[in-house]
């Protein structure tokens, strides 16, 4: 059973984050310390690479010269489409452009543009007497590019660090990869041997990806970061905080008929490239190079291979570890389901001895490899990487384990345990909500399910499975456990920032689903669960604290960059030598993009250096409202028929007399309100409540709208059709709610948002030094909140009704603290009158969802 205590115990456990934690430095003063400061930074470097700098826009005649160029390189259509544009007579002139086609823009960015990043180089790899093509660039040089980006110079972390939630450091932190143990571990050993040093890890990540719908296309992208760098910059595409290190051959080696040959040959191929690749990191690793930063401040860096990011084909390829077992550790197939059978990493140094002997002896070889449970590859390119360990650098990957692992067998299971029918019919009568796709044709014959679609399940997975019976009328108790700690463990697993008590919760889920599986056994529907990504949930609490949380090495990053570095390069090609062309477009977009950001600072200079604090944990959202109503002028009859505001000027006399009158008793307040003259028929209305999110230094982002509240009357859209009513529900703070916990708080459901005009507020509200409110909302109240539900811990709530009439008050909106989701309780069987859009006026009892995105799981605690 989940205990009731739950919801306390992860309310003390996250109170600490995302404070500013104390901090212990790495003993040694040596370390990470700069050896040169050369005086010259990055971009007066470039500055002095370009030639006729006096000009602002070098080298480019004038702004509309570079603007033009830059959205031809970065937003164009084509090269021949704007070749065909410049031709267009006049325009060139017009423009006052210094070339006349892409044939002449091409050669400027070439010819006068500095490189920052390495060319890309093709090269030749002999494997099994036949010739490859890699096209790669030169590793050291991409990790120096990243290293002295002026754009990362003021965020990098050149030191581990402990961060502690509490003065007496007993309790751990871990959120950026230098809070993690592995740097500070790596730091040590560099220290005893060569004081002075500064790491640099390095995480790769690799993925096949198709670049076609129909051809059957593909490519082999290698892509690295360095961990100095803040995942914050990391996650955003737009930062290039990730770097296109390679394109790896993608033969299909049709030509060896033999499967189990095939096979080899092309493990041996990916090993050899990758090798040839990272070669030169062999001797700077060890001995450490000279690197400056963008400041231009020169330390002397170790690159080490810290991280390998990849799903799980891509995991055994790597470490050569055979197919159904964990990459990690040597716990066996037969046990990969057992929570108790105790977890060790594969022995590098036994297996190295054993990859050793290929030069000696071929049988002896073999066999050695198949007692270390490893395969037989022909040096690997991990073999000699100064201080790595390819079975703890092999990450947890949140989107192929969880989304497209995990969470897609629960699905599958959950459809065998139910009848596939009820569970669409709850789908399609989930009310709406600013989070929560609605898959209104239901989810049993969904195909291709994208890891994106996984996430948007889950978000209502649990509610939808609460009540319905089971095959042989089992308690279906034990699902519903099982489904919670599956989704507690994707949900805390992917929490920016992690302390001790948080990781013990993630260890809790991952027990409460152990305790509760056997009921898909009970049910037929699996006979174990020796399932290696199931497995997987064991390492997470260990790597969170190796390397920082997961988003450090999150696989969704490096998909993302399929689009931008892979599939859209290809799309600018002619499709005939295709790899030449995309190096080529890569390398140009590269200059302009690196170039416009060259062009900015000599605009606005050096950008004052930042307090580095811990990853926001996204507890704060603003309220931001259109400048105009939606409708200006809606008759007061209009507020009660259309909306449903039934007791709109009752409730507005009440919070008149409340705001007028603040310590009045209930009885006395409803007798003051009877005497309250509303002098207007009219007020304007507004359909929509948008919230920004507000990071740790309190800056709002309103660019991106993270959740919205939808009030709004049914209506026709342009073709005609009718768009049903949508009255969404909300949370609200009744004066004393906190950051987290839902004490304090109440669901309500908005039926109105509007404003009164000034002439109104003056005759209604009496003067003084508070401002009354511009933005003022009527809801309909619902229950208090009680103890969550034993099973499955959702919050239980009802229409709060009164002598036959649901309860209902005039609020301002600032008290709004988000939207909520409801999910009604379907009981046994949903009733088919009810659609998506009436469910919230059909259904007299909801739970509380929690799992409708991020900051409502930390919200509702």
């Amino acid at each position: 059973m989940l205990p009731q205590s739950h919801a306390a115990e992860r309310q003390e456990a996250e109170k600490a984050l995302g404070r500013q934690p104390t901090i212990e430095k790495f003993p040694r003063r040596h370390a990470g310390a700069p050896i040169l400061n050369s005086g010259t930074t990055a971009f007066e470097s470039y500055n002095n690479a370009l030639q006729g700098a006096d000009n602002v826009w070098a080298p480019f005649a004038s702004r509309i010269d570079y603007e033009v160029a830059k959205w031809a390189k970065l937003r164009g259509s084509g090269s021949t489409a704007f070749s065909e544009l410049l031709a267009v007579e006049g325009l060139h002139d017009a423009l006052g452009l210094s070339y006349r086609n892409t044939r002449e823009l091409n050669q400027i960015i070439d010819r006068h543009l500095p490189c920052r990043r390495p060319r890309f180089k093709r090269e030749e790899i002999i494997v099994a007497d036949e010739a490859f093509d890699v096209y790669s660039r030169d590793v050291m040089e991409c990790v120096k590019a990243l290293y002295s980006d002026p754009d990362f110079s003021q965020h990098l972390n050149y030191t581990p660090k402990r961060h502690y939630v509490d003065a007496d450091k007993t309790i751990r932190m871990y959120h950026d990869m230098h809070t993690g143990k592995w740097w500070w571990s790596t730091q040590a050993k560099l220290e005893a041997e060569k004081p002075g040093a500064t790491v640099i890890p390095i995480i790769l990540s690799s993925d096949k990806t198709q670049v076609t719908m129909f051809r059957n296309k593909s490519a082999y992208p290698v892509y690295m970061t360095i961990g100095n760098i803040p995942k914050e910059i990391c996650r955003k595409p737009s930062r290039r905080a990730w770097i296109l290190l390679a394109y790896l051959p993608t033969s299909k080696l049709e030509h060896i008929t033999n499967k189990a040959a095939r096979r080899r040959t092309a493990t041996n191929l990916f090993h050899a490239c990758v090798r040839h690749i990272l070669e030169p990191l062999r001797v700077p690793g060890k001995d450490g190079v000279a690197m400056a930063s963008g400041d231009g401040v020169v330390r002397r860096g170790h690159p080490i291979v810290a991280c390998y990011s990849a799903d799980y084909p891509e995991q055994l390829l790597t470490t050569g570890i055979k197919s159904g077992e964990c990459p990690k550790c040597d716990v066996p197939h037969e046990e990969l389901g057992s929570p108790d059978v105790p977890v060790k990493l594969r022995d590098l140094e036994a297996i190295v001895a054993a990859l050793s002997l290929v030069d000696e002896d071929y049988d002896l070889w073999r066999q050695a490899c198949q007692e270390r449970g490893i395969k037989p590859i022909y040096k690997p390119f991990w073999l000699d990487l100064p201080h790595a360990n390819i079975f703890q650098s092999i990450t947890p990957d949140v989107l192929h384990q969880l989304y497209q692992g995990i969470v897609k067998h629960l699905i599958e299971w959950i459809k065998e345990a139910y009848s596939e029918a009820e569970i669409d019919a709850r789908c399609r009568r989930l009310p709406p909500n600013h989070n929560i796709r609605l898959f209104l044709k239901g989810i049993s014959n969904l195909s291709r399910v994208s890891g994106t679609e996984h996430n948007q399940i889950c978000r209502f997975l649990l509610g939808i499975v609460i009540g319905i019976r089971l095959p042989g009328n089992l308690n279906n108790a034990r699902l519903t456990r099982a489904v919670r700690a599956i989704l507690d463990f994707l949900y805390l697993a992917q929490y920016p920032c992690h302390t001790d008590e948080t990781l013990a919760l993630l260890d809790d889920a991952l027990t409460r689903f152990h305790d509760n599986k056997d009921i898909f056994l009970d049910l037929g529907i699996r006979s174990n669960f020796n399932l290696p990504k199931l497995h997987g949930f064991r390492h997470y609490v260990h790597m969170i604290k190796t390397y920082g949380t997961t988003d450090n090495y999150n696989t969704e990053y490096t998909e993302r960059l399929h689009i931008d570095l892979t599939k859209d390069a290809y799309r600018a090609t002619n499709h005939k030598d295709e790899y030449t062309q995309m190096t080529l477009w890569l390398e140009r977009r590269e200059k302009i993009l690196w170039h416009d950001n060259f062009v900015q600072w000599r605009f606005v200079g050096d950008i004052a250096p930042q307090e580095i604090i811990p990853p926001d944990m996204d507890y704060r959202r603003a309220i931001k409202m259109t400048k105009h109503p939606t409708i200006k002028r809606v008759q007061l009859d209009r507020i009660v028929r259309e909306y449903g505001a039934t007791f709109f000027t009752e409730a507005l006399a009440r919070y008149v007399v409340g705001r007028n009158q603040p310590g009045l008793s209930a009885a006395q307040l409803e007798r003051e309100a009877a005497h309250i003259i509303i002098p207007f028929d009219t007020v304007a209305t507004f359909h929509r409540i948008k919230f920004n999110s507000i990071n740790a230094r309190g800056i709002q982002d309103s660019s991106v709208t993270m959740d919205s509240v939808h009030c709004q009357p049914s209506q026709e859209d342009k073709r005609g059709h009718m768009i049903p009513t949508r009255f969404d529900t909300v949370l609200v703070n009744e004066g004393d709610g906190g950051t987290t916990g839902v004490d304090g708080y109440r669901v309500a459901q908005v039926r109105v948002v509007f404003t009164l005009t000034n002439q109104a507020s003056n005759v209604l509200f009496r003067a003084g030094p508070a401002q009354p409110p511009t933005h003022l909302a009527y809801v309909e109240w619902f229950t208090p909140f009680q103890q969550p539900e034993s099973h499955h811990g959702l919050y239980k709530v009802a229409r709060l009704i009164r002598h036959g009439e649901r309860l209902a008050s005039i609020i301002e909106i600032s008290d709004i603290r988000r939207s909520i989701h409801l999910i009604p309780n379907f009981g046994v069987a949903a009733p088919r009158e009810w659609t998506s859009s009436t469910v919230l006026e059909c259904c007299s009892t909801f739970f509380v969802n929690p799992f409708s995105d991020r900051h409502a799981y930390l919200t509702l605690v």
